[in-house]
């Protein structure tokens, strides 16, 4: 990394009492760039809500209120900030200090679903042909990790999530909002609440930045940048057409399947080719090669003339809507997670509607509430409640029809019963093979 670059980030950290709260991947990676960095602070204070080892060079915090002594609170993503014990003009995150010193060169990608493919697709496309190109942020690379392979012409893709947004008071330069929908309502408690921490990544942006969004979004943005481009309005069927480039994707060109995936594609187009003038063969050359991200639809096995299929991302019903729709031959649904209190209605008319889909099988605790919804409005679908996973891939080798595909989408999140959706994705590949 070229010295300039970090003299900045120590101009903002040396000489300043900084805590750290959360010491998970993203709070020891901030501190291992303090300490590797040698980046002079007056005192460095950690609060976990576990019991930590003495760490040398840090002060040990015990109380939420001890944080405000301090000058800068680096707070992780996810941790629900207190506005009656903390200081929120002192947090500040590895996301916002990251965005405040290369904002000019970052690509901040966002959205309820399909910013992880996204981010990487445009990641490796652009890599192809500037070879100077990081991936950094949600998709589990922390940012302050990709320091040392940055100077002043990388380009940086970075995955954001509304809990890396929440507070923060910098914009990227192209900004993209993917699209909104009810989620993380159980740290935000009101979908208006989660909308604002996402379009953090659009509110500080400048006249000359660039804001990407999906139709979805529209009638929550309110940008009085220049460039403010719904990405909707430039698709059509399978063609996308900017100014005066057009390009038709066909199915069998991309590994990505769905409309939903093609929408994804159609952002990733309009950065590479309009931003950064990749042409449209080498664009379809590197998005052929593009294989997808495991647990989105991933194809995992066929068994007895049925295949299976991982989406254990989905956490919302749209995703396993649409899920549905990419697939077409959808016989059996496995369903279920923790209970968010998110509208599931949506999910509910499209199954009792889906000729294809004949068996359920509901896990807790969402599959029991939608069971008994589905039950109000008249369902005829054969249901199987069931205690687990394990139970649920059991039942649906017994019941899912030959030629057909049986689809993994729980609509609901993975915590309480699994660290996260890929633990959930790995275990049912696991039990099914």
């Amino acid at each position: 990394m070229k010295s300039t670059i970090l003299d900045k980030f120590k101009d903002d950290l040396e000489n300043k009492k900084i805590a750290i709260w959360g010491l998970g991947k993203e709070g020891i990676s901030t501190l291992q760039f303090i300490q590797n960095n040698n980046i002079k602070c007056k005192e460095i204070g950690i609060l976990d809500t576990k019991d930590l080892p003495e760490i040398e060079g840090t002060k040990k915090l015990n109380k939420t209120e001890e944080l405000n002594k301090y000058d800068l609170i680096f707070k992780s993503p996810g941790i629900v900030a207190d506005k009656s014990k903390i200081d929120i003009d002192k947090l500040t995150s590895q996301t916002e200090e990251f965005i405040k010193i290369l904002s000019e060169q970052i690509i901040g990608i966002t959205g309820t679903k399909g910013k992880s493919t996204t981010s990487s697709l445009t990641y490796t496309i652009l890599k192809n042909y500037y070879p100077n190109t990081v991936l950094v942020g949600n998709i589990g690379i922390p940012c302050f990790n990709a320091i040392n392979e940055i100077d002043e012409d990388t380009k940086i893709v970075f995955e954001l999530s509304c809990h890396q947004l929440e507070f923060i008071r910098y914009s990227p330069h192209i900004a993209v909002i993917l699209d909104l929908y009810p989620d993380h309502l159980d740290h935000y408690k009101t979908f208006e609440n989660y909308i604002n921490a996402k379009l953090n990544i659009n509110k500080f942006q400048k006249d000359e930045d660039i804001l990407i969004f999906g139709e979805t979004c529209k009638k929550y943005i309110n940008s009085t940048i220049n460039n403010n481009i719904c990405i909707n309005d430039y698709i059509k069927n399978r063609t996308i057409t900017i100014n005066n480039k057009k390009i038709e994707i066909l199915e069998n060109e991309t590994n990505l399947m769905g409309e939903h995936n093609f929408f994804d594609i159609a952002v990733s187009y309009y950065i590479c080719s309009e931003v950064y003038k990749i042409s449209n063969e080498e664009f379809k050359t590197a998005l052929k090669k593009f294989k997808g991200l495991a647990h989105r639809l991933e194809y995992v096995t066929t068994k007895d003339n049925v295949a299976y299929y991982d989406d254990s991302i989905s956490t919302i019903g749209e995703t396993t809507i649409e899920g549905i729709k990419a697939l077409k031959k959808v016989n059996t649904l496995i369903l279920g997670g923790m209970d968010r209190k998110i509208d599931y209605s949506n999910l509910e008319d499209f199954i009792l509607d889906e000729p294809n889909l004949e068996n359920l099988i509901l896990m807790p605790d969402t599959g029991t509430r939608i069971y008994k919804e589905l039950e109000e409005k008249g369902n005829s679908k054969k249901c199987y409640l069931v205690n687990d996973l394990k139970e649920a891939v059991k039942k649906a080798k017994e019941v899912t029809k030959k030629d057909t595909i049986c689809l993994f989408s729980p609509a609901a999140a993975s915590y309480g019963f699994f660290k996260n959706f890929e633990e959930r994705g790995n275990k049912f590949k696991e039990l099914l093979n």
